[in-house]
């Protein structure tokens, strides 16, 4: 997982100076590492943060492990970057404003051993007691791609293999959206109600 700037002053709610300062300490004694993406003017660059050596060390990880981290950050296409900026985006509207316990990010290794789920789900969230899928659509999608998404996640419960590896938690997914008429499309494809719709 990236954060920008922005993000990053609202877990620590600093001013904009503050963060700036703030971050250029934790780059330069390397608990965190920052790569730089286009901007939508050609002359800009803007810096998105995510663990460095040191960071990646406290948290009880490999060097090696690591380089591997480090190589996917860098190697990221920038077309992926706007969709995993706003699943960061999610995840902290959830651990500011709620009592998360557990997040499982989409490269978990989790969800290879699912191999019979069929999807990548954005993530899966322990919050408050209760346990969801994240989806979050910017657009790019189609109905009928998203809908064979929502056949997968019913299928994965309807086989009892959601039971296997969430057996404390109800089957549920939260899917966000960017705008009240992709939801109300999406509404339209007539999904069960253990699908939640959000903007």
């Amino acid at each position: 997982m990236f954060l920008t700037r922005r993000q990053i002053e609202r877990v620590l709610t600093l001013a904009t100076r503050s963060a700036n300062r703030d971050l250029e300490w934790l780059v330069s004694e390397k608990y965190l590492a920052r790569r730089y993406r286009a901007d939508s003017f050609g002359h800009f660059q803007t810096p998105v943060y995510y663990l460095g050596p040191l960071g990646w060390h406290l948290v009880g990880k490999t060097a090696e492990d690591y380089k591997e981290y480090r190589r996917q950050i860098v190697q990221r296409a920038e077309r992926q970057m706007d969709h995993e900026l706003a699943v960061s985006d999610v995840f902290l509207k959830f651990i500011l404003e709620s009592k998360v316990n557990r997040i499982i990010d989409s490269g978990d290794s989790l969800w290879q051993e699912a191999i019979e789920f069929g999807n990548l789900p954005d993530g899966w969230i322990q919050f408050n007691d209760l346990g969801a899928f994240i989806e979050v659509d910017r657009g790019s999608e189609r109905p009928i791609v998203l809908k064979r998404k929502f056949d997968k996640y019913i299928n994965f419960n309807g086989s009892g293999a959601y039971a296997k590896f969430f057996p404390e938690y109800t089957f549920k997914v939260l899917v966000f959206m960017t705008t009240e008429e992709r939801i109300d499309r999406r509404n339209r494809l007539r999904i069960r109600t253990t699908f939640g719709f959000a903007r």
